[in-house]
């Protein structure tokens, strides 16, 4: 089972959530990560490839974005980011 390490950005996004139930199933997600390392997509926007990287994946939670990548090598998950889709270009 993956290792899930949950970056500072991301927690400090998380204030920006003010719905109790899309925090929960923020940290649901983040949670499955665990059994399911590859659930998010890597369809991006080219300026997320280029801020996290090209092996980012994305899960979607209207009205966010969790980035994050998984390494299979560490078999390891960094939750990098937590963006509102609206700042996403």
């Amino acid at each position: 089972m993956p290792k899930v390490i949950i970056s500072e950005e991301f927690v400090e996004a998380t204030a920006e959530v003010y719905s109790e139930r899309v925090f929960n199933d923020l940290y649901r997600l983040v949670e499955m990560l665990e059994t399911l390392p590859e659930l998010g997509s890597t369809e991006l926007p080219y300026a997320i490839k280029k801020r996290f990287g090209k092996d980012c994946r994305k899960i979607v939670i209207a009205p966010f974005d969790i980035l994050y990548r998984y390494d299979k090598v560490e078999d390891t998950v960094y939750v990098a980011a937590l963006i509102h889709q609206r700042r996403v270009h």
